[in-house]
């Protein structure tokens, strides 16, 4: 007897199941190719995007090469295009060196606009080095308030750019003839074991020579601490 009821509880189940099937099988069909064609698609999008990366790399690479030789008509042909209709990561990197490359070629107003467009970046390392740039292209010509206020979110004691940046400051000072300020200020940068190495020779080596030498020249200061006038901005284009 149990076996009888056995046999119906599994023809009722069974039929439950077509009508189920009947109902909602093309949805469940329809839905498992959805899934295939959205896993292929995926892989299809992350080899297109490799490749096109891997790309984006080598073209990045030979327009900072191009800079390099002093090329750079042809160093702003492709960090433009890079910067155009390249990734993300790699157009904000190439709108950097597109900024160098224009102060290069003497084109200051568009290097300087482009800068204050990076500073605007939420990337802090990209947009740090854009606003030290910018900094550094402005300092010859713009008054100490106006660097103070461009370098001010930089000046944080946990920001890695705080140090670059008061070099800055120190040279801004020298330049208006604040010069004990300024040799504070680079003694301050050359003494504090937090800052780069470099950095502290040269601010030590700029401090030194404006002691010894009270009539000595921002450039010969400059010169004295193999640095050049104006600080990393103010030479040719170099790398971000």
């Amino acid at each position: 007897m149990s076996d009888i009821f056995q046999e119906v509880e599994e023809d009722v189940r069974r039929e439950r199941y077509e009508k189920l099937w009947k109902l909602y099988g093309n949805y469940v069909i329809g839905l498992a190719a959805l899934i295939i064609v959205a896993v292929a698609a995926f892989e299809l999008y992350q080899r297109y995007d490799l490749a096109q990366r891997q790309r984006t790399s080598d073209q990045f690479q030979q327009a900072s090469q191009l800079a390099d030789s002093g090329n750079y008509v042809g160093a702003e042909t492709q960090f433009a295009q890079i910067a155009r209709s390249g990734p993300r990561g790699y157009s904000d990197l190439a709108k950097l060196r597109l900024a160098g490359v224009y102060l290069a070629e003497g084109k200051r107003d568009q290097s300087v606009d482009l800068l204050r467009q990076l500073t605007g970046l939420s990337d802090p390392v990209l947009s740090g080095a854009a606003r030290l740039r910018l900094a550094w292209t402005l300092a010859d010509a713009s008054p100490k308030s106006e660097l103070v206020s461009l370098l001010q979110p930089l000046m944080a004691k946990d920001n890695p750019w705080r140090f670059a940046a008061s070099e800055v400051i120190a040279y801004s000072d020298l330049k208006v003839g604040a010069r004990t300020q300024a040799i504070g200020e680079y003694q301050q940068i050359a003494q504090d074991t937090a800052a780069p190495p470099s950095l502290r020779q040269r601010a030590g080596g700029i401090a030194e020579f404006l002691k010894a030498n009270p009539e000595g020249s921002i450039a010969d200061a400059s010169q004295s601490a193999s640095a050049p006038p104006g600080g990393p901005a103010a030479g040719q284009e170099k790398k971000p």
